[in-house]
């Protein structure tokens, strides 16, 4: 609602601290280091708590982690790489691009018909000048990531996913439990524009790069991420035991 996916803000935020950095050395790197150059402590501060809510900040979170293991493999993937993050972590974001990666290629997707999808998903949610920011963000954010193209006009356009990309987005549908046949129906898959042998080739060389473990019968795959099983397994030992204190009280 507020920003775009702030693609060039996060390049130069990760290119400015190490890949292992905590959250706290993030926030320092925007708000007392100013790496992004921002004119004002109130920018750096809302910049550093935009990019916190889209991307996580945080080696311990699952989502991040898996974006800062690919981010630093395949260059090429990036812009694409933070969509996928952004999408999994924004729910607004999510529910729009679905309708409008759904378009044919060549359509015109201006911010009047983001807008209106807009108002059709949450209808009287937002206010008319939120709804119209908001449907300006979301055509940026995709004009970013490459599937939309123009600067007033924008035109839907197929992306050409890399070797990362589909990894990643492998990663965030069995984050999400996905197994089987139903990681390739996650929205996150879908986001790519790609078919499914395009995809399985992809997959299958990301597996022998060692992003991953990808088990194929036909059509049917079972994957693997051991470089970031144990963020994962951290973080489900964590949210059990906050459960389980909850409960307690």
């Amino acid at each position: 609602m507020s920003r775009t996916m702030m693609l060039a803000e996060l390049t130069t935020l990760l290119n400015s601290v190490e890949i292992d950095a905590s959250p706290d050395q993030y926030q320092a790197a925007v708000c007392e280091q100013n790496c992004l150059a921002k004119p004002s402590g109130r920018s750096r501060q809302l910049t550093a708590r935009h990019l916190t809510e889209l991307y996580g900040l945080d080696p311990e979170n699952p989502i991040f982690a898996g974006l800062r293991y690919f981010w630093c493999r395949d260059v090429e993937a990036r812009p694409q790489l933070a969509l996928l993050t952004a999408t999994a972590r924004d729910s607004l974001l999510r529910g729009a691009i679905v309708e409008i990666l759904q378009q044919p290629p060549g359509t015109v997707i201006t911010r009047d018909w983001t807008e209106k999808l807009i108002e059709t998903c949450w209808p009287e949610r937002f206010s008319p000048a939120t709804r119209r920011s908001t449907a300006q963000n979301i055509n940026g954010t995709l004009t970013k990531s490459g599937h939309l193209r123009g600067h007033v006009k924008k035109v839907r356009t197929p992306v050409e996913p890399t070797t990362g990309t589909v990894a990643y987005a492998l990663y965030l549908a069995w984050l999400q439990g996905g197994r089987g046949e139903l990681l390739l129906q996650s929205p996150y898959c879908k986001l790519l524009d790609c078919d499914t042998d395009r995809f399985l080739t992809l997959a299958a060389s990301a597996s022998s790069r060692g992003w991953m473990v990808m088990r194929r019968v036909d059509n049917v795959i079972d994957v693997d991420f051991p470089a970031l099983v144990s963020v994962v397994n951290s973080a489900v030992s964590s949210t059990q035991a906050i459960t389980a204190q909850e409960e307690m009280l």
